[in-house]
């Protein structure tokens, strides 16, 4: 046979393998199982009493008692498909300690591009497709009478390296695999494992091991930890009692460099929290979550105050604080506003000056799971996130201010350059709704619709601060409006500020805005279970027009003007006569700015409109 032959096959039955089993992710090391939304509807609707912990996801002694306590119907207020769903979901979780899965799909996705008059380029149409497969094992066991573990390990395949080829705006990956890549036929393969190790009760317990993490009450949309982020190795403490509760993780993420590029160990995380359940109807969180590295800081482990801790350092580490409000007034509604602060100026708010360096992000909405209806769940938020957060300079490990594109950022908040928090941009806002509907027993309708606006606080920049990033260096500073945008420049370590970051809000003020439209519609049919296992059959489309598309490109870019400083202290432009005694003059001067009008023009020539139209397609069987 010859290896063309052999190759051929080979890639027939990895496809044919991949088809044959699939399940859903596990629920104690994955906090995007559907076991989250339906205890939270649980919850919400009063079927479940007991208080849950904050962080996601939860240890089996937590999911056990959950389930019990619905099938029991402990409150009285259980429906008989509650009892029916919590069986079924305690089957699925408990019934086997070990699952062999699978996975086949497929994306399309169809633009049509509408070009920027003044770049020259011609409106045409653009298709991208990916088939994506996964094959593993994984499975939640309890070993011992306080200790359990939970598994997924799985290979992931997929044919489009890019994940942003072929998804909409603003969505996240749902595997952790997107690095060092085998291949094997037309696939790009990689390691997809995730586990925890839980010790402890249902209201005291610790978790290590390596998942994703999420922490509020919009699932997969939070804007300290988002469900849907990138997993991490993390040591989990909790405690959970009727009228408080307390978390806190530690986690060991990825560093980039500052354009979220190449790849770093030594950059961690530290979160906690604590919640004061006031009333039946009201509930208070506050958090804080610390960045750090190149070193490890025990400090950060305590349950002490980071805003206190991170001072004892010299303040070198990137705090964040945050306000979480819960308010229920009738069974199955809540009413969720979060605050996230990364930076405040204190003096300008007492002076009522509400144009100043205000960094922070908000978050508020509705969620309301109804009784007995088609309707499973609603929800709507408005979420904003103001210029500059999430991004932090970083300066180079030998503290003379000094920044390069290539040194690595331990401080801002991404990880492995994904999104720790919000999936939306810096100086961004949108309004979110969702509906999931339930029309027959096996059939599951998705609906979704976002708007969103984006500005790039580049394009905002004055003269003198874009002069700065015209005259730097080649690859020195990222421009395009991302969390890779630093707030400083490079110094001699008294830290020189950005005019346009450090003295102004600066939201929405750009000339430019990307508006994001999308809707969205899914279909899941689970055809019913018999003893060979079950189908699934899975349908997805979203409609997406992009005003303004490629705004999160870099407006200024350095390396460009060949100048000089003379042996008299003066500047000048090579081969140029014209002398400049300080450098705010040399700045200022028309060689100068007539580069930094061509590159501003430039940039926007290159903006362009599109329409997006987005198809998914999987099969599932379950054993």
């Amino acid at each position: 046979m010859s290896k063309k032959s052999c190759l051929k096959k080979s890639i027939f039955l990895f496809v044919v393998f991949f088809a044959v089993f699939v399940v859903n992710a596990q629920v104690s090391v994955s906090p995007g199982d559907k076991f989250y939304e339906e205890v939270q509807a649980w919850q919400l609707r009063g079927v479940v009493e007991m208080p849950l912990p904050q962080l996601r996801p939860y240890p089996l002694s937590v999911i056990r008692k959950v389930l019990s306590a619905v099938i029991e119907n402990d409150s009285g207020n259980a429906l008989e498909s509650d009892v029916e769903i919590a069986s079924e979901e305690y089957e699925r979780i408990f019934g086997k300690k070990l699952h062999v899965f699978s996975r086949l799909g497929a994306d399309g996705k169809i633009s049509a591009v509408d070009e920027n008059e003044n770049s020259g380029g011609d409106d045409h149409t653009e298709r991208a497709k990916n088939i994506r497969s996964e094959i593993g094992v994984r499975g939640d066991a309890d070993l011992f009478k306080l200790v359990s573990l939970g598994y997924s390990l799985s290979l992931y395949g997929e044919t489009k390296e890019s994940f942003s080829e072929y998804a909409p705006l603003f969505v996240n990956k749902d595997v952790d695999s997107i690095y060092d890549a085998s291949s094997i036929g037309p696939f790009n393969t990689y390691s997809n494992l995730n586990t925890n190790a839980q010790v402890g009760t249902d209201w005291l317990y610790s978790t290590v091991g390596i998942s994703r993490i999420g922490f509020g009450d919009f699932l997969g949309d939070g804007l300290a930890l988002n469900d849907g982020g990138y997993h991490s190795t993390n040591l989990v403490f909790n405690v959970t009692r009727d009228k408080w509760s307390f978390c806190t993780v530690l986690e060991s993420i990825g560093a980039t460099d500052n354009f979220g590029e190449n790849l770093s160990d030594n950059k961690f995380l530290a979160f906690h929290s604590v919640r004061f359940d006031i009333s039946k109807k009201f509930s208070l969180s506050y958090y804080e979550n610390i960045l750090f590295g190149p070193g490890f800081d025990l400090t950060y482990m305590f349950p002490a105050p980071f805003i206190a801790v991170q001072t004892i350092g010299g303040a070198a580490s990137n705090l964040q604080m945050g306000l979480l409000f819960d308010y229920r007034p009738i069974l199955g509604l809540l009413w969720s506003t979060d605050l996230f602060i990364d930076d405040f100026a204190v003096n300008e708010i007492v002076k009522l000056d509400f144009d100043a360096k205000y960094r922070f992000a908000f978050q508020s909405g509705l969620i309301y799971y109804p009784t007995e209806s088609a309707v499973k769940k609603l929800s709507m938020n408005y979420t904003c996130v103001m210029p500059y957060v999430y991004s932090h300079w970083e300066y180079v490990p030998n503290n003379e201010g000094e920044v390069s594109g290539k040194s690595f950022n331990y401080q801002n908040y991404t990880n492995n350059a994904l999104p720790i928090g919000s999936t939306l941009y810096p100086n961004s806002d949108a309004v979110k709704f969702n509906a999931t509907f339930n029309p027959l027993k096996n059939l599951t309708l998705d609906l979704s619709t976002t708007f969103a606006r984006h500005a790039n606080s580049a394009e905002d920049f004055d003269e003198s601060d874009a002069a700065e990033y015209v005259l730097s260096e080649k690859g020195q500073y990222a421009t395009n409006g991302t969390a890779f945008m630093q707030q400083m420049f490079s110094g001699d370590g008294s830290g020189k500020h950005v005019n346009q970051a450090w003295e102004k809000l600066g939201f929405m003020t750009s000339d430019h805005k990307m508006y994001v439209c999308q809707a969205g519609l899914s279909a899941q049919y689970d055809f019913p279970k018999t003893k060979a296992g079950q189908f699934s059959l899975k349908l997805g489309y979203t409609f997406e027009y992009v005003r303004n598309a490629n705004l999160n490109t870099n407006v200024y870019t350095g390396g460009t003007i060949d100048w000089q400083q003379n042996d008299d202290g003066t500047y000048s432009v090579a081969n140029s006569s014209e002398k400049y005694a300080t450098w705010e003059e040399f700045k200022s001067s028309s060689e100068v700015q007539n580069v930094v009008k061509e590159q501003l023009q430039d940039w926007i020539d290159q903006l362009y409109d599109e329409v997006n139209h987005y198809v998914s397609v999987s099969v599932k069987y379950q054993y």
